[in-house]
């Protein structure tokens, strides 16, 4: 249903979001040839883009919707300044993080409904719900040192 990517502005902004990337991912994201959601469409696209020493994205929230040029995905971009990662505990970054890809979904999810290409609206948005909580229960994984 969704595909999560991350470009971090520092290896600091990467450890600090990357067990969120991963469970979101881990949850929304099945590689498959085509939908049960969406008509043409393969999936959608959520990328976050998070602030750190090394690169400042400069915005906070959801922005830049467009089109794939390369795979048939609409994507969005999910920007995270730096205070808003930094210092905070899991339940303030994983709420934080939330709030971000309900506001992203939605934004997806007007646009692609414009575009008549959503198979079954009530299912689209029950997995999601189901996703989201399930994001806001579940463990985060351990990652190995890359």
């Amino acid at each position: 249903m969704i595909q999560f990517g991350a470009q971090c502005g520092s290896s600091q902004a990467g450890k600090a979001i990357a067990h969120y990337h991963v469970l979101l991912n881990r949850i929304f994201y099945q590689k498959q040839d085509s939908s049960d959601y969406f008509k043409t469409l393969l999936f959608l696209s959520i990328v976050l883009r998070v602030s750190g020493k090394h690169r400042d994205f400069g915005s906070e929230g959801a922005e830049f919707l467009q089109k794939s040029d390369s795979r048939n995905v609409y994507t969005i971009d999910f920007a995270i300044p730096e205070e808003r990662w930094q210092n905070k505990t899991d339940t303030q970054l994983r709420t934080y993080i939330a709030e971000g890809v309900r506001t992203c979904y939605q934004m997806l999810k007007e646009k692609v409904m414009t575009l008549d290409e959503v198979i079954d609206e009530d299912k689209l948005d029950h997995d999601f719900e189901y996703g989201m909580e399930q994001f806001m229960t579940l463990p985060l994984l351990e990652l190995k040192d890359r």
